[in-house]
């Protein structure tokens, strides 16, 4: 091998590996995102700084291949999490070369993308190792022993368990027995995320003990909970080639960064019976995987048996062995990546070779093995070793591992204290920018948390355009508009990643006229935080608090109005309670920022309703130095399963709706206008004008007929009516986008008896439309308890604004609004669990 480039350089893995292929006699090129550890190693020819893979996947990947060309490399071997991105737009661009596909998002540089001689796994076997609950799901397919897993998928589900574990623990205490049958329903437990690194996030429960609330829990952000094993821990790295094993060392983890990250390293014996395990399970997966990479293990070594009835899993040559025995090798999970195994390694080991394909697959070489028996990344050793002791032997056993070589310190290849301190500072600035651990910023602009990898390929919204149109052809003079009487605004059309996007903002500025009426919230940042927060604040029964809260919205008012807030120019804002907005990368939201900036000098530049519920949005936006504003506490609810159905109060609602003599029908279509007659228009506003205008507020939009007509006919909103005897009392009108259904038009005819349960209906007309159509819901905001009762669970919703090119006065503003929400108003209403 002559040349060679990796990824992922800030590592200290890759910067052994870099040094074993130099010895090798490779030139050795390394590419970051980051000021990386490896840029000054002796042993790197030339070193480079890309774009984050996780931001800017496509412009990442067309890098690394340029790079890879101009050096003419035998392979690139991503090292870290950007692996994901990189495969994933290499497997784009295959795919758009095999088609011969001239609209391919990567332009010019797709040949030379899908050429890379890229040292990893598709994405879809990356996902299947990486994912935890997918994992799990692997290794129970190949009898492979894991320790008792739950995969949970839903807050629903999270609090049926949690019930269960309730009930057992009672169960146990009437009995006094110890613990009941059942690992995860009863015993000492691991918690994690299916997407992590690090051991963040990471919750222990003890036997007995209630679940914790985890978060945000969804199909797409699974979480996994597993039987706490009793045992030894210790770790493997392996590389494969073709499904072949062709370099192993098996190692344990003596000191750790906090409960995460090894520190310092000693190998195992690989005669031992843990290592021989742990390598006949490492090439399983490997043939199994037909796997082409690099991947480390977490295993553990039982000491105790597990409790319970055994069930039976496959072990060595197929033989079903009894699970939970102690001296078992169980699997906990598994990295598709460069891991501190690296370390253990030697030039003498000639671990290069491992990266190389047999030339005759049916005659595999000797598997490459660390002949290292223990190495330490030395600062980082002592940071956080130092503080963990606690005994006598703590010392000695520290001191001992003191005389280890110091990954950092290679005699002849040290790290410069400068690029070390260079590194630190990158993450520190990280950590307090993206509001994470300082571990988590380490990885921070490469990982990946199963979001959808390429998620610029949405399709283009439908009829995008015809909705602009409709809005300019209405236009009017300054005043009541006659589409949404309280929202003045123009609207116009932008592009973002190929999606064309609806975008408002003010016919006028707020020095060309006084403000007298306020305008809707959905275009009114003012309105939003200060004239509907008066109106909640009427609902406050202390008097105290609401004196202090009228006061302070008073002052923020000023400092709103002083600001110009209002002077904003609103993207994906179709006008509506709920914008669906496309899952932007860091790219896109650029561009489009770039030339509304220079577009409109005036304005700040604003989205709404952006939230992270498997988006990288928020990132995205946060990146390119938006303030992610809490607006308001928003619901969602997993209705794409049929488990949803099963709740109480959603079956009530189900049996009233049936049994309430209520048809359920689209509005009908004229085809050659595209909308519903007159009188169909006119009661679907009526309705909705009862419900969110006489109802609830003034400052909900006041939609015309005529907005209702556009609406439809662009392909904005469909509307679902309930009808009897001739006669429309309820109306929905929604909308499915990216994997959620939401239903910003909802009315009813409020002069009917409260006790018809005409909101009940549409409730759960609403959600069974979002499962019919395969997507979960957004169920906005406001009644609460009533939502969370069927299935829903709050979240918090983002104003995301950028005024980085305004002066300084009006950045101070949003600012103030910024430091006031976040501190106070956001976590009150965390607590109060609204």
């Amino acid at each position: 091998m002559t040349a060679v480039l990796l990824t992922g350089s800030r590592a200290p893995a890759t910067l052994e590996l870099a040094r074993q292929f130099a010895a090798s006699g490779a030139f050795v090129v390394v590419a970051d995102s980051q000021p990386a550890l490896a840029s000054g190693s002796k042993s790197v020819g030339k070193a480079y700084r890309v774009p984050s893979a996780r931001f800017r996947p496509r412009e990442f990947a067309a890098a690394i291949a340029g790079i890879a060309r101009r050096h003419a490399v035998d392979l690139v071997i991503p090292c870290n999490e950007e692996i994901f991105w990189l495969a994933a737009v290499v497997a784009e661009a295959r795919e758009r070369r095999a088609r011969g596909d001239a609209g391919s998002p990567l332009g010019a540089e797709t040949s030379v993308i899908a050429g890379m001689p890229l040292f990893a796994p598709p994405p879809d076997t990356l996902r299947r190792v990486h994912d935890k609950a997918a994992f799990s799901e692997l290794l129970g397919t190949l009898g492979i022993p894991q320790p008792d897993t739950t995969i949970v998928a839903s807050r629903l589900q999270w609090r049926r368990l949690s019930e269960k574990r309730r009930r057992a623990a009672r169960a146990a205490r009437a009995a006094g027995s110890g613990r009941a049958t059942g690992a995860v329903v009863s015993g000492a437990l691991v918690v994690k995320p299916a997407f992590s690194r690090f051991g963040a996030r990471t919750l222990f429960v003890g036997t007995g003990e209630e679940l914790p609330d985890p978060g945000r829990v969804t199909r797409d952000e699974q979480w996994v909970v597993q039987e706490r094993v009793v045992g030894d821990e210790f770790s493997a790295h392996a590389v494969a080639v073709a499904g072949q094993l062709t370099a192993f060392v098996s190692y344990r983890s003596v000191s750790r960064a906090g409960a995460g990250a090894g520190v310092a390293f000693e190998r195992l014996d690989p005669r031992g019976p843990a290592a021989v395990e742990a390598r006949r399970i490492a090439s399983l997966l490997a043939a199994e995987l037909d796997l082409t990479g690099q991947f480390g293990l977490d295993l553990i070594e039982r000491t105790e048996a597990r409790p319970g009835p055994d069930d039976s899993r496959l072990g060595q040559a197929g033989r079903p062995e009894p699970a939970g025995r102690p001296g078992q090798v169980v699997v906990l999970e598994c990295n598709p990546r460069a891991t501190s195994g690296l370390h253990l390694f030697t030039p003498a080991d000639d671990l290069p070779a491992a990266f190389v394909r047999p030339i005759d697959p049916s005659r595999p070489g000797p598997v490459v093995e660390g002949g290292r028996a223990s190495a330490r990344l030395g600062l980082p050793h002592v940071l956080y070793g130092l503080p963990a002791l606690r005994s006598v032997a703590d010392v000695r056993r520290f001191a001992r591992q003191l005389r280890s070589p110091d990954v950092l310190r290679s005699p002849g290849d040290a790290v410069p204290p400068v690029i070390l301190a260079r590194s630190l500072a990158v993450q520190l600035s990280t950590a307090f920018r993206a509001r994470v651990p300082l571990l988590a910023a380490s990885t921070h602009d490469i990982e990946w948390n199963g979001e959808p990898l390429l998620a610029d390929r949405a399709p283009v919204a439908p009829r995008a355009g015809e909705f602009v149109a409709g809005f300019t052809e209405a236009a009017t003079a300054p005043g009541c508009h006659p589409l949404v009487e309280n929202a003045d605004v123009v609207v116009e059309g932008i592009e973002a990643a190929g999606i064309l996007l609806p975008l408002t903002r003010p016919r006028s500025t707020s020095t060309d006229h006084p403000v007298t009426i306020p305008a809707s919230y959905v275009v009114s940042p003012i309105t939003h935080y200060v004239h509907y927060a008066r109106e909640e604040l009427r609902l406050v029964e202390s008097r105290a608090a609401r004196v202090a809260g009228s006061a302070a919205l008073a002052v923020l008012e000023r400092v709103l109005r002083a600001g110009r807030a209002d002077d904003v120019a609103i993207v994906g804002n179709a006008l509506v309670s709920t914008n669906l907005l496309p899952d932007l990368g860091e790219a896109a939201v650029a561009d489009v920022t770039g030339r509304l900036a220079a577009a409109h000098p005036e304005l700040a530049i604003a989205w709404r309703s952006v939230h992270g519920r498997g988006s990288r949005l928020p990132e995205s936006l946060r990146q390119n130095g938006y303030r992610l504003i809490p607006s308001r506490s928003v619901l969602f609810a997993p209705t794409r399963d049929a488990e949803w159905e099963s709740l109480r109060d959603v079956g009530r609602d189900r049996a009233l709706l049936e049994g309430s003599g209520y048809a359920v029908r689209p509005a009908e279509i004229d085809p050659e206008t595209g909308v519903s007659g007159r009188a169909t228009l006119e009661r679907i506003a009526e309705l909705y004008g009862m419900l969110y205008l006489g109802k609830y507020s003034r400052l909900n939009p006041d939609y015309s007929p005529e907005f209702i007509a556009l609406a439809q006919r662009s392909g904005l909103l469909s509307f679902l009516l309930l009808e009897r005897d001739g006669r429309i009392d309820g109306v929905i009108g929604y909308t499915v986008a990216h994997g959620l259904l939401a239903a910003p038009v909802v009315g009813y005819d409020t002069t009917l008896p409260q006790e018809a349960g005409l909101y009940r209906m549409l409730s759960y007309l609403i959600a069974r439309t979002a499962h019919d159509e395969s997507a979960d819901l957004h169920a906005s905001s406001g009644v609460a308890d009533f939502k969370r009762h069927r299935g829903a669970e709050p979240e918090l919703e983002y104003f995301a604004v950028y005024a980085r090119h305004l002066g300084i006065g009006r950045r101070a503003a949003w600012a103030a609004l910024d430091l006031l929400v976040s501190r106070v108003a956001a976590p009150a209403v965390l607590r109060a669990g609204l």
